[in-house]
């Protein structure tokens, strides 16, 4: 009876141990880029007479996130992601964007793991007090600072790649950035997303992370991402 019972735990423990290896070093985590993918695909041509004037984001159909590095208890990183609400504007005039408006609600920020980890509450709760400090900073924003110019195929419903320059505020601090986005018409709307994911240097921005008990330590820098859906006003 004794010897099956120390091989029953034994066989637990073996359980255990695979899980755990397959958890946090085997399985992949890498966070997924979002994508301007349209549903149902493909995606339409323009079907507004202009693409002229002022086009806003649509809340339910756009976010930000962010992405960072978590090393979990000395044994393997392990990369999370946060997503917040996001508002703003656009102007459009010909074939440029003359203005660009977002802003990030930090307060809404929320993590997932895939498949669901630790607590993950728990990191939206710290990052009040520490790291992005989304009590004291509840809003990050973009500000373009020059033209985007998107080319002559905008309105085809087929992807154009345009580079993107302004002023990132972050944690207080502003920063400014260049970075590609690619754009898509979609019938009466158009999505927006950065072709890559944006590098974020925590220290560029005055932050620093108080890693939770169970994180060994937590990488200096990270990377920013959103989708965006428009429509014109």
């Amino acid at each position: 009876m004794v010897k099956k019972l120390l091989g029953l735990v034994a066989v637990v423990v073996l359980v255990l141990i695979g899980v755990g290896v397959w958890y946090f070093v085997i399985r992949d985590d890498s966070v997924e880029k979002d994508t301007v993918g349209c549903d149902p695909t493909p995606c339409e041509e323009s079907t507004v007479d202009s693409i002229d004037g002022t086009w806003a984001v649509v809340p339910d159909e756009s976010d930000t996130s962010l992405v960072i590095t978590e090393t979990i208890g000395g044994v393997a990183d392990h990369q999370v992601e946060g997503n917040t609400a996001v508002d703003g504007t656009v102007e459009v005039a010909g074939s440029s964007v003359t203005e660009a408006s977002l802003t990030a609600d930090m307060t809404t920020l929320t993590f997932t793991d895939a498949p669901p980890g630790f607590d993950v509450a728990n990191r939206a709760r710290a990052m009040e007090n520490t790291g992005l400090e989304t009590g004291a900073f509840p809003e990050a924003t973009f500000a373009l600072t020059s033209p985007i110019d998107l080319g002559e195929d905008v309105t085809s419903g087929e992807e154009t790649t345009a580079s993107a320059t302004g002023d990132l505020t972050l944690h207080g601090v502003t920063q400014s950035i260049t970075f590609d986005v690619t754009v898509v018409a979609d019938g009466d709307r158009f999505k927006v997303t950065p072709t890559d994911f944006i590098p974020i240097v925590l220290a560029d921005y005055d932050m620093s992370v108080q890693a939770p008990g169970f994180v060994a330590d937590i990488g200096d820098e990270g990377s920013f991402d959103f989708v965006l859906t428009l429509e014109q006003q």
